[in-house]
């Protein structure tokens, strides 16, 4: 699957560019991240959570109703580490209780890309990892200009945090490596739009044969409808991505030309 080659790599490289594996995050954590971005999208068929809810496919009344391909992608991603398996890596190299954090936090991780959960992981990240950024002393006295000191803020501030705000942070690596084409090269990033608008227009075929309401930009019979018209790329770009990468980079200074490069396709569309 390329998109979850794709987003594995760029999560390990935010993560990396960030300064956080060793000074903050363990070895355990890093794991828990990586093969949660490549379990994310296990066996997604191409169509929304809401889709699915609507249709009451089998898949939704599996999960009642909630992260349904999430969860989904899971139940079949984490079947591979169960006990028995080729896959399983974890029998006689972790305890009971590593393996037990560690399931957590693949769940805690895999559900947080689901975009319903968006505003309410940026707000928290806003609230508890940027306000410690903005009440250190190191961090003040560096950014007269909008930089920081990383180490400062890092070695004060970040490895204080506790088990759940270091969780956060990693959802939020997970998330900008999620929507990440958003800050590749331009005609990179092009080709990933339309991708995603041949799956939209996909479903909203599907949603028209069904009898459906047809989803939001999923109707190619409508003029201008689908991710691939600049009008709603600019609506992506202002209300997801650059706000979640905006409070990425204004506490993880390193990775400010990903935002840069958000920019440059902005200016695209």
């Amino acid at each position: 699957n390329t998109h979850a080659a794709d987003v594995t790599q760029r999560f390990a490289t935010l993560l990396t560019k960030s300064e956080l594996i060793g000074d903050v995050f363990g070895e355990m954590e890093v794991l828990a991240g990586v093969l949660a971005a490549v379990i994310h999208d296990v066996h997604h068929p191409g169509t929304t959570n809401n889709y699915q809810v609507q249709l009451t496919s089998s898949v939704a009344r599996q999960f009642n109703d909630q992260h349904v391909l999430e969860n989904q992608s899971l139940c079949l991603g984490l079947e591979l580490l169960e006990p028995g398996k080729d896959t399983d890596f974890m029998e006689k190299s972790l305890s009971r209780s590593q393996k037990h954090t560690l399931r957590s936090n693949i769940i805690a991780l895999v559900l947080a890309t689901d975009m319903q959960e968006h505003f309410n992981i940026l707000s928290a990240f806003k609230a508890k990892i940027m306000s410690r950024a903005k009440s250190s002393k190191d961090f003040r006295e560096s950014t007269g200009s909008g930089g920081t000191s990383l180490r400062d803020f890092r070695s004060h501030q970040l490895q204080s945090c506790t088990s759940e705000e270091r969780l956060l942070i990693m959802k939020m690596a997970l998330k900008c490596a999620d929507i990440g084409h958003i800050t590749l090269p331009v005609q990179a990033h092009l080709q990933w739009v339309q991708s995603l608008q041949v799956e939209f227009y996909k479903q909203g075929d599907l949603e028209r044969k069904q009898n459906m309401p047809i989803s939001f930009l999923c109707d190619q019979q409508k003029p201008r409808n689908g991710p691939a018209y600049g009008e709603n790329q600019l609506g992506f770009i202002d209300v997801i991505c650059e706000p979640l990468y905006g409070a990425w980079t204004k506490v993880f200074t390193p990775c400010q030309e990903l935002m840069n490069a958000l920019k440059t396709n902005r200016r695209y569309w």
